[in-house]
């Protein structure tokens, strides 16, 4: 949740999204100045407490200028080299978890990817994608490929992406590696939920603050990006959140000890 200022405009502090508390400590262990990692003092969710606007997020601080640079400052630390040389560890466990997530998603109707980084890969042959990019060069070069499959590509935050689509139902709207980067996840999460056919999923994978990997490798973990990773959900804070909204909530790697990540389906009940 964004504050905001008497104009109406959101300001670059943030409240709790999972349960609305303004009350806040500081997490001194993994802060960095300029952006300072709090922890609610209701509910424990952990997130950044200032956060860039999302103009710059199109094209400054735009994602995939941040990952480049993320992963060369990666390479130079002793660290991020070992924890690079060891990637393996975490293999067998993904590609277990990308074939049990991908295998309930469906491959038909509407599918909505928000996050879509210049591409519509990632929606099943069959199905008509739509996309939401913030990133104006990724959206204009993920355009032309959803366009040629009879759908559309928004470029902006997420949460006025949904209001674009306003009418059109989806069967799924993945957010594969997205969340953790969206200053509103609860405005978006509740806007999912309208967009969606009844029974419908939202496919989520997000760094999991709740990881060994974390606590082992301490601020060298690979889950902490600032400016752009701005919320560290654990299982029961995404839960709460999820299920706050109306969502039933199941994750999918819950027995993997090794992964930085957690893997969720969100479904809508047939009823609402």
């Amino acid at each position: 949740m964004l504050n905001r200022n008497k104009e109406g405009t959101p300001d670059l502090e943030r409240c709790c999204d999972v349960c609305h508390s303004a009350d806040s400590k500081r997490v001194d262990a993994y802060s960095e100045a300029q952006w300072p990692l709090v922890e609610c003092l209701s509910c424990g969710f952990i997130y950044l407490k200032q956060v860039p606007e999302y103009e710059a997020l199109s094209d400054e601080l735009a994602w995939e200028k941040q990952h480049a640079q993320e992963a060369k400052r990666r390479r130079k630390s002793i660290g991020g080299a070992l924890d690079a040389a060891t990637r393996w560890r975490l293999v067998l466990g993904k590609m277990f978890d990308d074939r049990v997530l991908t295998q309930q998603r469906r491959s038909s109707g509407n599918i909505l990817d928000v996050g879509c980084a210049g591409t519509c890969a990632n929606v099943p042959l069959g199905a008509t994608p739509f996309g939401i990019e913030v990133s104006e060069a990724l959206a204009r070069k993920a355009a032309p490929e959803f366009e040629a499959r009879g759908g559309q590509v928004f470029h902006g935050p997420a949460h006025e992406g949904l209001d674009c689509f306003e009418g059109i139902q989806f069967s799924s709207v993945y957010m594969r590696s997205y969340l953790e980067h969206e200053a509103q996840p609860r405005i978006v999460l509740e806007k999912a939920f309208k967009r969606l056919e009844p029974g419908g999923t939202v496919h989520l994978r997000v760094p999991n603050f709740g990881s060994p990997n974390r606590i082992v490798m301490g601020r060298r973990w690979s889950g902490f990006r600032f400016p752009d990773h701005v919320n560290y959900f654990t299982s029961p804070s995404l839960r709460r959140l999820a299920e706050s909204i109306g969502f039933q909530y199941r994750r999918v790697n819950g027995w993997s000890l090794f992964d930085d990540n957690l893997m969720v389906v969100l479904t809508k009940p047939a009823s609402s």
